[in-house]
């Protein structure tokens, strides 16, 4: 079976469970709609303009390519099935880092997908893009993505406090990193 044949979509980095291919603006209606799904208020402490996933799309069309900021979309493997999507910016030539963010279908979650983009993800810039260390910030209340980041080997770094607005009250955000030397998987 030829690679066009396994993959309807030309998978750019392939996981155990997952490829990572660059993301289109179809697939970003789909994060839309996850996103909107998932209490947008809750998955960064960053404002998002409200807008339609139509907007959100053309916006995505709009948005300048550049190889420091990049999306991609998360398709499972056995049926090719969009599951999420996965962007790292806020890359530093100097320090040769990046920042990362993730986002999975509600429906798809504690299923391996996210772990297996991750770890996919974080090969690629290690070792192809020759960074030293990836980063992250969630909410403390965001337990499945603290879950998620301690199990790939990320490090707590520092707390935000106070720094998450939802629901009339602040609370912080932690901020992980992973250096290229740690990873053991």
């Amino acid at each position: 079976m030829s690679q066009k044949e396994r993959y309807p979509t030309q998978p750019s980095l392939v996981g155990r469970k997952v490829y990572l291919r660059p993301a289109t603006a179809d697939d970003i209606l789909s994060h839309h709609t996850w996103f909107v799904q998932s209490e947008p208020q809750t998955q960064s402490c960053r404002p998002h303009p409200f807008r339609s996933a139509s907007e959100t799309a053309e916006a995505y069309k709009k948005k300048e390519k550049s190889p420091y900021d990049q999306r991609f979309a998360i398709v499972r493997k056995t049926d090719k099935l969009l599951v999420g999507s996965i962007s790292f910016f806020n890359y530093n030539n100097l320090n040769r880092s990046a920042e990362l963010g993730i986002l999975i279908d509600p429906d798809e979650r504690k299923n391996g997908f996210a772990q297996d983009a991750m770890k996919t993800l974080i090969g690629f810039l290690f070792l192809q893009r020759d960074l030293y260390k990836v980063h992250a910030q969630t909410w403390e209340k965001n337990s499945g993505s603290i879950k998620l980041l301690e199990s790939i080997g990320f490090s707590r770094d520092g707390v935000l406090r106070n720094h998450h607005f939802h629901n009339g009250e602040f609370s912080a955000d932690y901020i992980y990193s992973l250096l290229r030397a740690e990873v053991d998987w």
